[in-house]
């Protein structure tokens, strides 16, 4: 499944947002929250996340190599849902992505986004909205 659309969201006191129905059942209970370079949180479900790190067996190789899957692992958190389909985003994540109330669900394809509202506005929607005319092979 593709995931995709951006939904305006809360973070409630109890450090919970709602996603998307749309999102929920394929998604699945137990998610992977990912500390994203961008400054936001990626969210997978277990299937595509073990998906994307098969690639990582590979690079245990090297010294190098063993430093890159330290990394890229440390950076990512199992999740669950709830029943009301609520996150409840760890004190880190939070801190990574700086969430403070208002958020941005983004679908991304193979992954969900969580963003602060600010920033993804900032970082993302102003700039992407830029890039459309660098791409005129692609109908928006």
């Amino acid at each position: 499944m593709a995931y995709f659309g951006e939904y305006d969201y809360t973070l409630d006191a109890s450090n919970r947002v709602i996603l998307p129905s749309r999102f929920r059942e394929p998604l699945g209970s137990e998610i992977i929250l990912y500390k994203a370079n961008e400054g936001c949180l990626f969210i997978y479900d277990q299937s595509t996340f073990e998906q994307i790190t098969q690639p990582l067996a590979a690079l245990t190789k090297t010294d190098e190599g063993r430093l890159l899957v330290r990394r890229f692992y440390s950076d990512a958190t199992p999740a669950s849902l709830d029943r009301s389909g609520r996150l409840v985003v760890p004190a880190e994540c939070i801190e990574h992505a700086g969430l403070k109330e208002e958020v941005v669900v983004l679908g991304a394809g193979n992954r969900i986004e969580l963003w602060d509202k600010a920033a993804y506005r900032k970082n993302v929607g102003e700039k992407a909205e830029l890039a459309v005319g660098d791409y005129p092979e692609i109908a928006f």
